[in-house]
């Protein structure tokens, strides 16, 4: 059984921001890690586990595309057995 997931990002901001990084501790990208999020849109991004057990955790930034100075990041975490957490 697949545990996926999709994180609809909102951008309101003037910004478009593309890929900058990603710290997948388990799981993996569905769609295309390089689209961009463009100003005033939504975007949809999809993952997935790829460990029976672990399921999904993963931090993903993006940076704005025009001057390299406003940063977007994501905490995600959909684990298979016990409770959504987060640290670092």
């Amino acid at each position: 059984m697949e545990n996926r997931v999709l994180v609809e990002v909102r951008n309101d901001s003037e910004y478009t921001f593309v890929f900058d990084g990603e710290w997948l501790r388990s799981g993996e990208w569905k769609s295309d890690q390089s689209t961009q999020i463009e100003a005033k849109s939504l975007t949809v991004l999809e993952l997935h586990s790829t460990n029976l057990v672990k399921g999904l955790a993963c931090v993903l930034w993006w940076v704005d595309s025009e001057h390299v100075g406003v940063y977007l990041s994501i905490a995600v975490t959909n684990p298979r057995f016990g409770s959504p957490t987060f640290s670092a």
